[in-house]
């Protein structure tokens, strides 16, 4: 079913950071994205089996100043195989979540390896196939525990506190969770991917509200991947399958969609540099402009204290961002 509108917002659409590669100033499959202190941008890149390289953590800012990269594939200390997610804990830690090993790595700030915890299991504190991170205001880590269908609450150093949710449709029930975040009086929300909807809950795991339904309309999911939440309430969703980001306002109600504006970035018109050739085979390429500006599966969403709304815009390797205006 279409929902309409209920309310209005402006957004102005910014800029846009990113470039495709798998060292450097670049992206390479991002997966996930988190803002750190002093608005910085970590951004956790997975690529592809194949490839050895891009397995990483890129540090940058919001001046789309590139600030180091970390990480690499692998089983040892530091390394990934699928990760899938990242959370900056209030003292600047960096915790990267991977699916395949079941494990929370941390690194410092600039990416030192600093220890990791986690083991394969369905018991409590146990894990299978780890997707979404986020960190409550009193430092412990929330885990989107996606084959095991469960919200879990951890300590910083990997101590079990509680846990929450079991396999369904029903009302608290999950089908592999992957995004979730908390908004400013510690409520949970979580994106419900195969169940295509978001579901909020207190922060001891009480169900508030869901809303979403399978679609393509107004309101509807295909694969939601991330939930974000701004000050004033209003929820933020990629909705990955359908290419589209989608804001509600904080009972659920749809607000209005984005399909995406990006240009090139400043990263891209740096790669491109003085080559003729190149800016001619962009200028022959038909709507080139129209056919850049969309999102293709956009994975993650964060919002930074500016009402800055960061979207991950997974196949096209960058950041699209936007501002609320009012």
């Amino acid at each position: 079913m279409t929902t309409q509108a209920k309310a209005t917002r402006t957004y102005k659409y910014e800029l846009t950071i990113g470039r495709s590669s798998v060292t450097g100033e670049s992206f390479r499959t991002p997966i996930d994205l988190a803002l750190g202190k002093d608005s910085e941008i970590y951004v956790l890149n997975r690529t592809t089996e194949r490839q050895v390289l891009g397995h990483r953590v890129c540090r940058l800012n919001m001046n789309e100043e590139f600030l180091g990269e970390f990480g690499q594939r692998g089983e040892e200390d530091g390394q990934f195989i699928w990760a899938l997610s990242l959370a900056t804990h209030p003292d600047g830690r960096v915790f990267v979540c991977d699916e395949w090993l079941n494990r929370v790595t941390i690194f410092s700030r600039e990416g030192q390896f600093l220890g990791k915890w986690g083991k394969k299991g369905g018991g409590n504190g146990e894990l299978d196939g780890p997707a979404g991170l986020v960190f409550e205001a009193d430092g412990n880590l929330l885990v989107a525990d996606g084959e095991n269908h469960r919200i879990q609450r951890f300590t910083a150093d990997g101590q079990f506190v509680s846990t929450w949710g079991s396999f369904g449709t029903g009302d608290g029930q999950l089908n592999y969770p992957w995004g979730i975040t908390v908004d400013k009086v510690g409520d949970v929300y979580v994106a419900d991917w195969r169940n295509d909807r978001i579901q909020k809950f207190t922060p001891n795991g009480k169900f508030l509200l869901k809303f979403g339904s399978s679609g393509t309309g107004n309101g509807e999911f295909n694969r939601p991947t991330g939930v974000a939440v701004d000050r004033d309430g209003d929820i933020y969703v990629t909705d990955w399958g359908n290419d589209r980001v989608q804001v509600f306002d904080k009972e659920g109600s749809f607000i209005t969609l984005w399909t995406g504006d990006a240009g090139l970035s400043t990263w891209g018109k740096l790669q491109l540099g003085g080559n003729t050739a190149f800016w001619e085979q962009r200028a022959s390429v038909p709507d080139m402009e129209e056919k850049e500006k969309k999102f293709r599966e956009p994975v993650a969403v964060e919002v930074d204290k500016e009402n800055r709304i960061l979207v991950l815009d997974g196949r096209r390797d960058r950041i699209q961002i936007y501002r609320k205006v009012s």
